[in-house]
């Protein structure tokens, strides 16, 4: 691991020497990246398949050409790289097919209620299902989101829903619904929904750029605080739930009430519509990634002839 860069989590700075990355701050790295957490297991994980990685003959990302040029065309001075994204759900998208969500958990039926919001009043709430989130941060978003006084939908899966302030379900009312887990895309098309909370899982956001939705970014862990910057500082398609280091329920209302504000949605909005239309074109017959998938084909069956 001698090679891989690593940061100290106690320092932020802008790194300007990464291929294809004109500036990022240690802050939007990986938190594997960060000295403190370089022992535990999950980084040897990540570490070790950056080294597996090398030895490939070409790489596919699940991302699309537009989105992220720079950084492609870096990677592809090492070895091919395609992007041939979003291969989560883009064979449905182009056929205009219905898309379900493929979890472990049953999806909870909420079409009545978001059926009785006005359009773009709803805040969706999601933080993925993989990464833990703290009792603290639950309870500062809980208290944010009643302070802001949106409506809401919030995916709160097992145990996370007894980290939930007491009286919360009392207090939220009519104003809001709490939910196991739901078909995501399908209540992000939802016409009342205007804006998504989320942990920028990369899946989540590309479900969002599709369906038009804004976003309120709070990353966890793994690839999300990158994702983050690519939606708020690149795209410009979110702004962060919270300016401050710690949760604050006073600023996490703040800026809810500022995404969800029609001077603010509006402008977002047509910014997302702007990408959505990016990642339409790219999956489309001719589009970056249905070239690139064709690329990669032709340049797999080639090396496998060479090896005959």
């Amino acid at each position: 691991m001698a090679d891989m860069l690593t940061v100290s989590d106690k320092i932020e700075e802008e790194i300007t020497y990464i291929p294809g990355i004109e500036s990022i701050n240690t802050r939007d790295l990986m938190p594997y990246l960060k000295e403190a957490e370089m022992d535990t297991i999950p980084p040897k994980i990540v570490m070790e398949s950056f080294q597996q990685v090398k030895k490939a003959d070409f790489i596919l990302h699940n991302t699309i050409y537009e989105l992220e040029p720079a950084i492609l065309q870096a990677l592809n001075e090492y070895r091919p790289n395609y992007a041939i994204g979003p291969i989560s759900f883009s064979q449905n998208l182009a056929k205009s097919n219905p898309i379900r969500s493929h979890t472990f958990w049953p999806d909870s039926d909420c079409t009545e209620w978001l059926g009785s919001k006005p359009p773009g009043s709803v805040l969706y709430v999601s933080f993925g299902s993989l990464v833990e989130v703290s009792e603290e941060v639950i309870q500062e978003v809980a208290h944010g989101i009643l302070l802001s006084g949106v409506n809401f939908i919030w995916a709160v899966r097992g145990g996370m829903k007894d980290a939930l302030p007491n009286g919360f379900e009392d207090k939220m009312k009519d104003k809001g619904l709490i939910v196991p887990w739901c078909d995501q895309i399908q209540v992000l098309s939802n016409p009342c929904i205007g804006g998504f909370l989320t942990h920028c899982g990369w899946n989540s956001i590309q479900e969002s750029i599709w369906c038009q939705v804004p976003m309120i970014c709070y990353p966890l862990s793994y690839d999300q605080p990158p994702n983050r910057r690519l939606v708020v500082d690149v795209l410009k398609i979110g702004v962060n739930l919270s300016d401050e280091v710690s949760m604050n329920r006073a600023c996490i209302s703040e800026n809810v009430r500022k995404l969800m504000s029609a001077s603010a949605s509006d402008g977002l909005r047509m910014e997302v519509r702007k990408v959505r239309d990016i990642l339409r074109n790219a999956i489309e017959k001719g589009g970056s990634s249905d070239i690139n998938f064709d690329r990669f084909i032709e340049h797999l069956k080639a090396k496998l002839h060479a090896m005959d």
